[in-house]
This record gives structure tokens, C-alpha cells and sequence, in this order.
């Protein structure tokens, strides 16, 4: 942060010296300019891309289980969170509620919703727990769409699907001891992770495949081992809103002086996320050390 604020310290520097001392200095070079403040926008963009990260690490991660009835989505639950959790039966429909279990994934917390299998029933209780599944598959930030390998893809599970398929998520083929070979399945543009959940296998690579979406769904940006809090991202937001604001400026020819007031305020921003306050007066200051000093212009002195 330090480093983008000196970026645009230097940017400012060079601005106003054209201002103040315009008769003894070259014309600005504006293409480096143009290109310093991209470089220091996308630089801006890149850290308020972690701000969804810093709130996924603080307020964890919501998975549902979703499916038809019997293929295995509690035995999924229950092996992956290594208890017993929700009742286990060959019967349909036996998961009437929603079933909640707390995991900790890549050092992210997850809420499990195991949910009742969703299908069409006469059965009050049971239909009520459907419409809970339902309500559930559309809150979770990601959905585990969980079919069963030795029914194969049925007509079921693609209404299923299509009810969940706009939220993000990721294809459970459960039960794959029952059958000899690979299931074939339909390109639906998710990841496929493959589970046998009574013997307890897969759970390593169902973990894998949900921190993958975690890394590439948006919710966080790549290779930045930080993440901004929401005061952080608020100040961001304000300088890329004035470096943004200042590209537009040049674009459109504006006079210098209109440069100066929204790189001011973008620097305004970024001590704001550093947590110091810079006044208009400090700032002035800094700025005529900067401009009489790291720069050696020393004989530009007013």
C-alpha cells in the first residue's frame, strides 16, 4: 500500500511541478503518466478482489448437499465431517431436515448442509424438508450436486439440476463401488469429483475440488496470500474510484489542476487504508520534500 501511495506521490510531484514551474521544466511526459496510473490502478483492482476472500475467511463457507433421494448424500455428509450426522437407511426420503455439520477446509470454515432429497411427494413432512432443501441450494455459495453412479444420470437429476445449475458448484458422482468403470455423464460445465462415501473415499479430492472453486469462482484473487477487511475495502473502492475519475480526466483533456484533485483524493484514500490520516496540509508538505528532495530539483525551489 505504501508503494502504490509513493507511485501516486510521484505522479502528483510531477503534475504539480508542471503547474508551479512550468516555464522550467520539460513538457510532462503524459504517456508515463497514463502508464503509471494503470499500473497503480490494476494494482488497486487487484487487492479489493481479496476483499471477498477476507469476508469468506471470516464468515465461512456455506456448502449444500443436493440431490435426489438415496444417493448418499448423508453418507457423503457423514464421511466427510467423520460422524454420524444424519441417519443412513436404504429407504428414500429418510433426511426430512436440514442436517448442518461445521468442517474446516484449507483453513476456511464450512457449514455442511446435508438437505432432504429433492423429489415430488404426497408426504406433508417430507415435502416440507424438500422445500427447505430448495430454499437451502439457493442461499449456499456452492452447491454439491450429488448423483448416484450405479443409477447413472437420470431424468430426475437433470430437473434437479436445472433448478441448481446457475449457482456455483460441483458434480458428486457418490457410490462409484458399485460400479465397473467409468460413468459417463453429460457436459454440464462443472467439476466432477468422484466419491465412494460409505467406504470413505473421495473426501480428499472432494476438498480439493471445492478450494479450486474457492480460488477460481471470484471469491478470492490468485497468488495473494492477504486479505483486505471491509473498512480496507471501503477506502480501496474510494481510490479506484479516483484513479478511475483521474484516467477520465486525462482522456478528456482536462487542464492539470483537475489532475491534482483526484490524485489527491486517491492518496487521501490509501492512507485511509493504511490507517493514518493525511490532511491537505501534510500532504503539501510531503509533497514539496518529495518534489525537492527524492527528485533533486533542488534549484526549483519557490
Amino acid at each position: 500500500m505504501r508503494e502504490l501511495r509513493s507511485t501516486c506521490l510521484d505522479i502528483l510531484a510531477q503534475v504539480e511541478a508542471r503547474i508551479d514551474f512550468a516555464d522550467d521544466l520539460p513538457p510532462l511526459a503524459e504517456a508515463a503518466i497514463v502508464e503509471s496510473l494503470q499500473a497503480a490502478l490494476d494494482q488497486v483492482r487487484e487487492i479489493l478482489a481479496t476483499a471477498d476472500r477476507g469476508e469468506l475467511l471470516r464468515t465461512g463457507l456455506k456448502v449444500a448437499i443436493v440431490g435426489r433421494p438415496n444417493v448418499g448424500k448423508s453418507s457423503l455428509l457423514n464421511a466427510w465431517s467423520r460422524s454420524d450426522r444424519a441417519i443412513v437407511t436404504d429407504l428414500p426420503g429418510t433426511t426430512r431436515d436440514v442436517v448442518e455439520s461445521q468442517l474446516v477446509v484449507g483453513g476456511i470454515p464450512v457449514q455442511v448442509l446435508d438437505t432432504a432429497g429433492i423429489r415430488e411427494t404426497d408426504d406433508r413432512v417430507e415435502s416440507l424438508g424438500v422445500e427447505r432443501s430448495r430454499r437451502a441450494a439457493e442461499q449456499a455459495d456452492l452447491v454439491l450436486f450429488t448423483i448416484a453412479a450405479d443409477q447413472g444420470w437420470t431424468e430426475q437429476d437433470e430437473v434437479i439440476f436445472q433448478r441448481v445449475c446457475d449457482r456455483p458448484g460441483i458434480i458428486v458422482v457418490n457410490k462409484i463401488d458399485l460400479i465397473d468403470g467409468v460413468l459417463e455423464l453429460p457436459n454440464r460445465n462443472k467439476p466432477v469429483v468422484r466419491t465412494a462415501a460409505a467406504l470413505k473415499q473421495g473426501i480428499v479430492d472432494l476438498e480439493g475440488a471445492i478450494l479450486e472453486q474457492v480460488r477460481s469462482g471470484g471469491t478470492s484473487a490468485a497468488n495473494l496470500d492477504f486479505a483486505i477487511n471491509q473498512r480496507q475495502a471501503g477506502a480501496l473502492q474510494q481510490a479506484q474510484n479516483s484513479l478511475e475519475q483521474m484516467q477520465r480526466t486525462i482522456a478528456d483533456q482536462m487542464p492539470l489542476d483537475f489532475w491534482t484533485i483526484d490524485l489527491r483524493s486517491g492518496i487521501r484514500a490509501l492512507s485511509e487504508v493504511l490507517g493514518e490520516d493525511v490532511t491537505e496540509s501534510m500532504l503539501d508538505r510531503c509533497l514539496g520534500s518529495f518534489v525537492l528532495g527524492s527528485r533533486g530539483w533542488g534549484s526549483l525551489k519557490p
